[in-house]
């Protein structure tokens, strides 16, 4: 199924320039994405165009990660290279169009079907999307899996994660793993009593070093530059993260106030151990059932089991790798080409 990714030329989230899949490559796509890595690993999965278009809709997000920084739009718009006027897009020749908020209200009655993504789950558009998509749209896709589960007819709200390709991550990263673990940053702030990144999360990673008897690998201090907006952008900064990542052989994400825990993934696909919570959606989409803790007082315990037992650590590998498999490509890829056959058959 031929794929197209759309999105504002304010968005952060995505690559910073218009490309074609067969114009690049997995590695060389993060050489123009400077921001976090959503999107990344579903747009390898999906061998996705994207297309960079003006600006169409000022949502809660745009706000809150653009406008209200001054002298951020200006750098945005400094870098965003290969803006294309939406009527320029072949919308015909894809079987999937994904734009990151609903921005083709214009285009809902092209033949491909038209699915959109919100980016912030609090996002007002976010609410509204879980009752049915917006602006004629086929499928909201509802990354926090809290919509429809089934799809049996469109237009609808439909459970969606953001999908993975391993086999791709780890052919360019994690190939060699240390006795290391990496902590989620919101278990570092929830360990230090505060809402965002301060020295006491650094002093808490300290503590938890010492309590799993293991070297502590983290990246904090996220309110310097929220987003990872920057001037020149960070070019690169997602092969970092993921190469950093890629070297823990475990992940620890418990405590964390809010989300669905979707850091978790990042690693799953790298293939660390992953070590989560029972109340985080993604969490128990990829965990094996003893790595996931009941609370942060649990924690401890049941890392401590999974280190000193290889045979579970093996058990885990496999269990997460089948999980990965059928939550976030078959699953996924089943729904996106029954929404194609759908909307073939009501044209």
């Amino acid at each position: 199924m031929k794929t197209a990714f759309v999105k504002q030329h304010l968005d952060v989230f995505g690559p910073w320039s218009s490309v074609q899949w067969e114009d690049t490559s997995p590695e060389k796509l993060l050489d123009i994405w400077p921001c976090k890595t959503t999107y990344w690993d579903m747009t390898c999965a999906l061998k996705a165009d994207w297309y960079i278009v003006p600006q169409i809709l000022e949502t809660d997000y745009i706000k809150d990660a653009v406008l209200r920084y001054p002298g951020r739009k200006s750098i945005i718009e400094k870098y965003t290279l290969n803006v294309v006027a939406p009527e320029t897009i072949p919308f015909e020749d894809y079987d999937i169009v994904i734009s990151l908020d609903p921005i083709l209200m214009e285009k809902s009655r092209s033949p491909a079907m038209m699915a959109y993504f919100m980016n912030e789950h609090w996002d007002s558009f976010y609410r509204q999307s879980k009752i049915a998509p917006l602006g004629g749209y086929d499928l909201f896709l509802a990354h926090m899996m809290d919509a429809g589960q089934d799809l049996d007819r469109l237009p609808q709200a439909m459970s969606f994660p953001y999908m993975r390709s391993p086999e791709i991550v780890r052919s360019l990263f994690g190939k060699e793993k240390e006795d290391s673990v990496w902590l989620d940053w919101r278990t570092l702030v929830a360990l230090s009593m505060a809402k965002g990144w301060t020295n006491a999360a650094e002093e808490a990673a300290g503590r938890v070093e010492k309590r799993l008897k293991m070297p502590v690998r983290y990246v904090g201090e996220f309110n310097k530059s929220p987003y990872g907006v920057s001037d020149p952008p960070m070019y690169g900064d997602g092969a970092e993260y993921l190469k950093a990542l890629g070297k823990c052989k475990y992940y620890v994400s418990v405590g964390r106030y809010s989300g669905g825990g979707q850091g978790l993934c990042d690693a799953a696909s790298l293939g660390a151990i992953c070590v989560g919570e029972k109340d985080k959606a993604f969490h128990r989409l990829v965990c094996h059932p003893e790595c996931l803790c009941d609370d942060m007082a649990d924690m401890p315990e049941r890392f401590g089991k999974i280190v000193s037992d290889e045979n579970l650590q093996k058990e885990i590998a496999l269990c997460q790798d089948e999980k990965l498999h059928v939550n976030f490509i078959a699953r996924p890829m089943e729904i996106l080409k029954k929404a194609v056959e759908l909307k073939k058959t009501a044209s």
